[in-house]
């Protein structure tokens, strides 16, 4: 606990041995060998416990989750990704609570038995997908890719490819374009799966392309290979050190802490091509509907109204502003990969 800043009013997430708990801080031991919490919640059984204490030798990890108002210090780093806007809505504390839900509910699969029938058919009924994959951070050259993680809306699959390897059913949910796929950095899930396994990734949102092309518009610097880590603690206003960048995806069998680590890899890919797409890239489109529907509304009398709708078209129409989402390709100037590296 000391290598965290506590401060009394913060909500933080605590790891036990077998459970996941969520409080409000009350007190901190002066040497710091306990801590207590208020209106403390299980994750998984949504059980309240009300005021407990818990000693530091039961707790595996401890997250400051939010703070309360007199304290500004959580959130990311200002260094993390130098972002003007304040994207926190999409990110409250009640969706967070949900996150930690999904993330704690992962479906670990490693062998095609019944669990994998039935996730896979669960999978088919989907029209979004979050892809990640672990351990490939040299492309084809990785020496052996780990987990394969999908996310839904609502669930979170991980399958150990290491063993079971990419299936003809993964296949068809990796490359057939009925599904709409969101993934971070895909040139490196693109090369491993192409080369690895012989499966041509179909269509995708790359949420790292998305971050480079926004930034590129606002005439910021982006800087090469941004981590999904620091996207996501940017725009959804995470806290910091919510991912274990020490997690070790080779080791076998996976330890719970890693299958959760991969969860988190994975849950956060659909709500942030959300908010690029409608928060951000859509933003000007959305502000040309609300000139266009308020066009008649305005007009607090009838008379007006009708004479708007008879003579004034042409004003509403001119009030829509030209479709330009701000994303342009080409100023992306990404390399091409060599085909045959050494």
């Amino acid at each position: 606990m000391n290598k965290i800043d506590l401060v009394l009013g913060q909500t933080v997430l605590l790891e036990l041995e077998e459970e996941c708990l969520l409080g409000e801080l009350l007190h901190v031991g002066s040497d710091q060998s306990f801590i207590r919490l208020s209106n403390v919640r299980d994750m998984l059984t949504k059980e309240s416990y009300g005021i407990q204490t818990y000693y530091n030798s039961e707790i595996r990890n401890i997250q400051v989750i939010s703070a309360d108002k007199g304290n500004t210090q959580t959130g990311p780093s200002a260094n993390a990704l130098d972002n003007p806007k304040q994207f926190t809505k999409l990110l409250t504390l009640e969706n967070l609570q949900e996150t930690l839900e999904q993330i704690n509910n992962y479906i670990f699969i490693h062998q095609t038995d019944v669990k994998y029938h039935d996730s896979i058919r669960h999978l088919k009924t989907q029209r979004h997908l979050g892809i990640a994959m672990e351990s490939i951070e040299h492309g084809r050259h990785s020496i052996s890719p780990s987990l394969l993680s999908i996310a839904t809306h609502d669930s979170i699959y991980i399958f150990d490819i290491k063993w079971m390897k990419i299936t003809d059913e993964m296949r068809d949910l990796l490359s057939n374009d009925r599904y709409r796929r969101v993934l971070h950095n895909g040139r490196l899930v693109k090369d491993v799966l192409q080369h690895k396994f012989g499966v041509q990734l179909g269509k995708c949102f790359d949420v790292m392309v998305a971050h480079i092309a926004i930034g590129k518009t606002e005439g910021k610097i982006v800087e090469e290979g941004v981590s999904l880590q620091a996207c996501v603690q940017s725009y959804l206003k995470l806290p910091e050190k919510f991912f274990d960048m020490n997690a070790n995806f080779d080791e076998r069998p996976v330890s719970d802490t890693t299958k959760r680590e991969a969860a988190k890899h994975v849950v956060f890919l659909l709500p942030l091509q959300d908010l690029f797409i409608h928060e951000i890239m859509l933003e000007p489109f959305y502000s040309s509907c609300s000139n266009y529907l308020q066009s008649l509304s305005r007009n607090p009398d009838f008379i007006s109204s009708l004479t708007d709708l008879r003579n004034k078209n042409g004003e509403a129409i001119e009030a829509v502003a030209p479709v330009n989402l701000g994303i342009d390709v080409e100023l992306l100037d990404i390399p091409e990969q060599e085909s045959n590296r050494s």
